[in-house]
């Protein structure tokens, strides 16, 4: 799965991007050419060079491999978790809204449920 990027894309989520992309052109590959190795479509590809998107663990993983990045695709997994984060209240916030509690697993509603606690701002005349 992919992720949302946020607004502005922080530096390292850019710079990630760049390094991919450097790859990727050292490789010889098109955007679609390496989306079909790593059965993605091309566009995502672009997106994670550009810091649209965040790319999940998996696309790394995969990228790492498809590309021969000698691990340093890969030792970016913890800024790219970070990264997830960063943008993650509002997502979830719409995604608690359109999901029933029988939509979700257990441990991913407790999980979410959690972060938008501690992430949303608390209505006023409640503290935390």
């Amino acid at each position: 799965m992919i992720g949302e990027g946020p607004a502005q894309p922080s530096e390292a989520l850019r710079y990630f991007g760049e390094v991919a992309r450097h790859f990727r052109i050292r490789a010889r590959l098109t955007h679609q050419e390496l989306g079909e190795k790593l059965h993605y479509s091309a566009g995502l590809v672009g997106h994670v060079e550009t810091a649209t998107r965040v790319a999940s663990d998996e696309y790394v993983l995969r990228l790492e491999e498809a590309l021969g990045a000698g691990g340093l695709l890969a030792a970016a997994l913890p800024m790219l978790e970070e990264e997830r984060h960063r943008g993650m209240p509002g997502r979830v916030q719409v995604f608690v809204v359109d999901a029933t509690a029988e939509e979700l697993p257990p441990p991913e509603a407790a999980k979410l449920l959690r972060r938008l606690a501690t992430s949303a701002t608390p209505p006023p005349g409640i503290r935390r």
